[in-house]
């Protein structure tokens, strides 16, 4: 079973659940990378980040992480998923809508 690394976990593809909160899975309210993978290589990790970045900029959206976090997390991903040639798929949300309540208007 795949590997995957969700809110600063490691986890089982199985064990990762995102909140149907979340403001990516209801709003589409984000932004996803993919870095191509090499024999077992990451091929230009640093311009996707520079793209990353300038997306989330573009967004007005906030990022904790670095780019060397986020290449020590991309390698141990390729590392435990034995990963030679595939892509690794990174997304940022603004996380779930809090206490906001969604509503549908009368019928």
């Amino acid at each position: 079973m795949p590997e995957v690394y969700l809110n600063g976990n490691y986890l089982r593809d199985t064990e990762a659940l995102v909140s149907v909160f979340d403001r990516g899975f209801l709003f589409a309210d984000g932004v996803y990378e993919v870095t191509l993978v090499l024999d077992g290589k990451l091929v230009d990790f640093a311009g996707h980040m520079r793209r990353l970045r300038r997306s989330l900029a573009q967004l007005g959206m906030s990022f904790a992480s670095n780019d060397d976090e986020l290449l020590g997390i991309h390698r141990e991903l390729v590392r435990q998923n034995d990963i030679r040639e595939g892509l690794v798929y990174l997304q940022v949300t603004r996380g779930g809508i809090g206490e906001a309540r969604l509503s549908l208007p009368p019928r």
